[in-house]
């Protein structure tokens, strides 16, 4: 029986975020994370436009937060909650949604050709 990797309580939230930012990697500059805990991790996020915001998840979901903010102060959360990575990103990003868009064509277009 094969033994899966699990993550520790308090690396879970900062994996789960890295990991949502890895793969949209198609439609981000890159990211870094910047702060976490056992219940709220942050990254700055370089956009494809050549800005950087800073996203944080937690239990309730993603959320945007200004340069300027705080993002480990639960005290200056942002009202807007996002359920997935693509919705913040979609609402921050018009590149975003283009590059997903080609993303996508090109998926499909590899498996026509591969049929």
């Amino acid at each position: 029986m094969a033994s899966t990797q699990q993550s520790t309580p308090s690396a879970f939230v900062r994996e789960e975020l890295e990991r949502a930012l890895a793969e949209q990697s198609f439609g981000i500059s890159g990211f870094e994370v910047t702060s976490s805990s056992p219940l709220k991790a942050a990254a700055r996020v370089d956009l494809l436009e050549g800005d950087s915001v800073l996203i944080s998840l937690t239990s309730r979901g993603f959320q945007l937060h200004s340069p300027s903010e705080a993002p480990m102060d639960p005290d200056h959360d942002s009202e807007a909650v996002f359920e997935t990575i693509e919705q913040l990103l979609q609402t921050v990003s018009p590149a975003y949604e283009s590059a997903k868009r080609n993303a996508l064509l090109a998926r499909l277009e590899s498996l026509a050709e591969s049929t």
